[in-house]
């Protein structure tokens, strides 16, 4: 009788001591995933702002297609970053909160297609091609900017919306009052 009382008081505490470690690594890893996504999110609003730069060259007549080409490999280079970053995160997808999950998982569409413009933005402007001032390079570009601004909106949207979610349950009630 007394072994089994001892067996339950030393599982008890057992127990007492491992759930904080427990929530401390779950906090540990939300917080991997809450740093990745925002730098995911900076990556993002980058590569928004550099689409939009491309947008508006391709209402100038004065830029050559060897600065187009230039301003669309930096593009690039940046979905590339984003790709890289995408796959860590969707790894990392296990540990992050349902906001963050869904953050995650929205982006994959938006940068597929990002992806996929860029290419097809590149094609359309290499030597022998159609030069920037085609309407189909043109729209393009266009479309480019919306999937880039799109993936920065959906992703801005949602992690703040998990911040502020988090805000929220972290608020104490003053003076013992309840919000009504």
């Amino acid at each position: 009788m007394k072994s089994r009382r001892f067996l339950v008081v030393a599982l008890a505490v057992a127990a007492m001591l491992l759930v904080p470690t427990v929530l401390s690594a779950d906090t540990n890893n939300s917080t991997q995933v809450a740093d990745r996504l925002s730098t995911f999110q900076q990556q993002a609003a980058e590569v928004s702002r550099d689409a939009e730069t491309l947008l508006s060259l391709t209402r100038s007549d004065q830029v050559s297609w060897q600065s187009h080409a230039n301003y669309l490999s930096d593009l690039r280079q940046g979905v590339n970053d984003m790709g890289r970053m995408l796959a860590e995160l969707e790894e990392m997808k296990p540990q992050a909160s349902e906001a963050q999950q869904m953050a995650i998982e929205r982006a994959r569409p938006h940068l597929v297609a990002l992806a996929g413009e860029t290419g097809e933005a590149i094609n359309l402007v290499r030597p022998g091609r159609s030069n920037p001032r085609d309407p189909e390079y043109k729209e393009t570009v266009a479309d480019l900017y919306l999937h880039a601004d799109g993936l920065y909106q959906t992703v801005d949207t949602i992690v703040d919306y998990h911040n502020a979610d988090d805000r929220l349950h972290n608020l104490e009630p003053a003076h013992g009052s309840s919000l009504n």
